[in-house]
């Protein structure tokens, strides 16, 4: 099919293979380790940078047109928040919205992707794992190969590919509880997966003697990582445990996974199956350029791209294609007419008759479209007069000042009555009571009627100790009063 180029982006070395991607197998033509010199760093200078690498590759006899870029874990933020269970095309902006709120950085500098959790039965909400990089780290590495010639088709994060690879490698079928670790340049990251589904992933910083990890570190990170993520297990325990490097150096570190948590420990080694490999790779490293490759032939699991994230599909504007239809209609009913009128002006009785029964057809076809345009109107006003839960968070992102004085629990929107279009009620938490007294001045600037409300809210948080409730209802846009006449001011 192709030739692909899959590259670990690291601040100070790059590491990748150059793959074939056919229609039923992968092939690895090389393996490298590319160490960038300080005076030749993306951050520095993309162009530069990519000039450089451009005849270390060339040197290397890499010949691939097409790059996918895995970006490590630990450069990359993940989140699991919960969203209200809303149809998917309005999914991409809920996602944004409630990134926003929680993130410290604009997210205009930041690129993101997500992957969508199952609905679970008799929840009115989801769960989503909102991954996101700095956009400027995205964009100097686009940059850097751009400056070459070539061309970016994709890029990832680490552990999210790595787990793609371990789904094409592994005997498991990744239904239970399964455990991914991969020690990896003085880092441990471990990905949780269930039902085929990544739940989670995070990354930690771990010394290294003689190249590799303490067991005992491993063991550490590894028990506070199951305590972090044991709300979603839900009370199972570790159905399987996949490591990711070299058994012959792993055995004590397998032995003691197996007695801890009681479960088969796998071994698989991304260099295995590459002949020419470096001696100085890390088999780990290599693990998410794989992923991303083996991805290119047939994905396994969802992954995320932060190249070509989730987006809302595009509904097709029909009304243009009706008013043109409706024109053609009547301008093909006027030519028909003219056409029978000109053929038959030599015979009076029959263009009278002849125009009657036009005349007859066309009241008909007015009398039957006309219940079908009182009743788009009616529609018309029943949804100009709905207010769309996406368009009040979207008033709402706008009022809030940010979630270094506040930042929201729950927050609902629902259909109200009388004059009001909704009704919101929210709960949170705040720096001061003074914040909430101007989130609620601020509503009511923004055209809330907003209602005392005493708060029940329960959550405490140290850093933000005034818990608060809010109900307000968004009434009409309000008419501008009318300037008195002179007369009346004389008056």
């Amino acid at each position: 099919m192709a030739d692909y180029l899959a590259i670990n982006w690291d601040k100070s070395k790059l590491t990748g293979v150059e793959a074939h991607v056919g229609v039923a197998s992968v092939s690895i033509k090389r393996t490298f380790e590319i160490t960038w010199p300080e005076q030749h760093r993306p951050a520095q200078d993309p162009v530069s940078a990519g000039s450089w690498l451009k005849n270390e590759l060339h040197r290397l006899g890499v010949s691939a047109k097409q790059v996918l870029i895995s970006f490590p874990r630990h450069d990359s933020t993940v989140r699991l928040i919960e969203i209200p269970d809303v149809p998917l095309d309005e999914i991409p902006e809920i996602v944004r919205f409630q990134t926003a709120t929680k993130s410290s950085v604009p997210l205009g500098q930041l690129m993101l992707d997500y992957l969508l959790m199952p609905v679970q039965e008799g929840k009115t909400t989801r769960e989503v794992l909102v991954v996101s990089i700095g956009k400027d780290l995205h964009d100097k590495a686009l940059k850097t190969f751009q400056s070459m010639g070539l061309e970016v088709a994709s890029t990832g994060l680490s552990s999210v590919s790595a787990a793609e690879w371990v789904a094409h490698t592994t005997t498991g079928d990744l239904e239970s509880p399964t455990l991914i670790l991969n020690p990896t340049d003085g880092y441990l990251e471990m990905s949780l997966i269930q039902a085929r589904r990544l739940l989670f992933t995070n990354s930690v910083p771990v010394s290294e003697a003689d190249g590799t990890v303490s067991n005992q570190t491993i063991q550490t990170e590894l028990k506070r990582f199951l305590m972090a993520r044991s709300t979603q297990l839900a009370g199972q325990s570790i159905s399987a445990i996949t490591l990711i490097g070299d058994e012959s150096q792993q055995q004590s570190l397998i032995q003691d996974l197996q007695e801890q948590y009681q479960c088969p420990v796998e071994v698989l080694n991304p260099l295995s199956s590459v002949t020419t490999a470096e001696s100085c790779l890390l088999p780990g490293a290599v693990a998410g350029p794989l992923g991303l490759v083996s991805a290119r032939q047939h994905k396994r699991l969802e992954t995320v791209d932060f190249l070509h994230p989730h987006k809302a599909e595009e509904k097709p504007d029909r009304r243009k294609l009706q008013i043109a239809l409706g024109v053609g209609g009547l301008a093909l009913i006027v030519l028909t007419a003219f056409f029978l009128t000109h053929q038959r002006v030599s015979e009076l009785d029959e263009e009278i008759a002849e125009r009657q029964k036009v005349q007859r057809d066309l009241d008909e076809l007015l009398k039957r479209g006309l219940p079908t345009l009182e009743s788009v109107a009616v529609i018309e006003e029943w949804e100009k007069s709905n207010s769309p839960t996406l368009k009040v968070f979207q008033e709402l992102e706008r009022v809030l000042p940010g979630t270094d004085r506040i930042y929201l629990n729950e927050l609902s929107v629902s259909r109200s009555s009388g004059q009001s279009l909704s009704r919101l009620r929210t709960t949170g938490n705040a720096k001061d009571d003074l914040d909430v007294r101007d989130l609620n001045q601020q509503l009511s600037y923004n055209n809330y009627r907003v209602h005392p409300k005493r708060s029940n809210n329960l959550t405490s948080d140290t850093d933000y100790p005034v818990p608060f409730e809010i109900d307000a209802e968004r009434l009409p846009p309000q008419e501008a009063p009318t300037t008195k006449s002179a007369t009346e001011t004389k008056k």
